[in-house]
């Protein structure tokens, strides 16, 4: 990570994670947002964070996530049953008097729905600024943009977008416009663990098998046991014989999800403003089919 700047931008086009200024938006009102009241502080803050970049002379394009994606249904339904267990507590604690735990748990409880995402969009239409809404997920169609070079950069918090093969992302930006710059092209200079010599594959299935939206990771697999594995093994299904090898449990079916997750972050379904057509984020390999093996009907 390098420290950057949005003046450095200044003439590019960048694609922005919508959802991730919305949920940080939404926690200055997440009472009002959980309660069903009126408020637009949400929106104010995505636009102050619009309009700052456009002061840069950058172009914002706001990427919104689609539909559910089938592969990711479980961590959503975990998710869900959080937020619906926090509303609970929060109106607990309301009801007791105790504001500030009610206020904490507001702001787990919140939700950013679809008419949330369409009451932005409303005032992106007003303003004449850019925006997609993906199939599925933002992180598969920011990466299209990028790497097909219709944005420079993306604007992110999420860490999937490395796996995804992102070539380059600002994370952590602030309300000053300062923040930190990844390149894909620099991993090799990584210190704490060396990836000379990985390929993109071998820095996605490290990145699964350390546990990811698709797939939890085996117990005790964390990221620098991943990393040593894949830049040892090469490969997950070397990996998955060593670890056979030496009796450590893999269960009968992760090996079949761990393919689905590569299938998911490699062939995801996105949209390409350029031919308007919905196409995937890589070719489909001969015989793979996506709607039955990992993507389920397009919503």
């Amino acid at each position: 990570m390098l420290p950057i700047h949005i003046k450095d931008l200044k003439g590019c086009c960048v694609a922005v994670d919508t959802y991730s200024w919305l949920h940080k938006g939404a926690l200055s009102c997440s009472k009002e947002l959980c309660k069903g009241l009126p408020t637009s502080k949400h929106i104010a803050y995505c636009m102050h964070k619009v309009n700052m970049l456009r002061n840069y002379g950058v172009k914002p394009v706001l990427v919104f996530d689609g539909g559910l994606l089938p592969m990711k249904s479980e961590q959503e339904n975990k998710r869900a049953r959080s937020r619906r267990e926090n509303l609970s507590r929060a109106m607990e604690h309301e009801s007791n008097g105790n504001l500030t735990a009610a206020y904490e748990c507001y702001q787990k409880a919140v939700d950013i729905s679809p008419s949330v995402a369409y009451d932005l969009i409303q005032v992106l239409k007003r303003e004449n600024i850019s925006y997609v809404v993906a199939p599925y997920e933002a992180d598969a169609q920011m990466t299209l943009l990028a790497v097909s070079k219709q944005v420079d950069a993306v604007i992110t918090e999420d860490s999937d977008l490395i796996a995804f093969g992102c070539p380059r992302i600002i994370y952590k930006m602030d309300k000053f416009g300062q923040g930190v710059e990844f390149f894909n092209s620099m991993l090799e200079e990584n210190k704490e663990l060396n990836f000379t010599g990985f390929t993109k594959q071998m820095l996605l299935e490290m990145c699964i098998l350390s546990g990811c939206d698709y797939l939890q990771s085996l117990p005790g697999m964390g990221l620098k046991k991943a990393h040593a594995l894949i830049k040892k093994f090469k490969s997950h299904e070397q990996v998955f014989k060593h670890l056979k090898y030496n009796s450590l449990a893999v269960p009968p079916l992760y090996e079949e999800s761990f393919k689905k997750a590569i299938l998911t972050f490699q062939h995801q379904l996105v949209y390409d403003p350029v031919t308007e057509e919905i196409i995937h984020l890589s070719e489909l390999p001969n015989g793979v089919d996506g709607s039955l093996v990992f993507l389920g009907p397009y919503p």
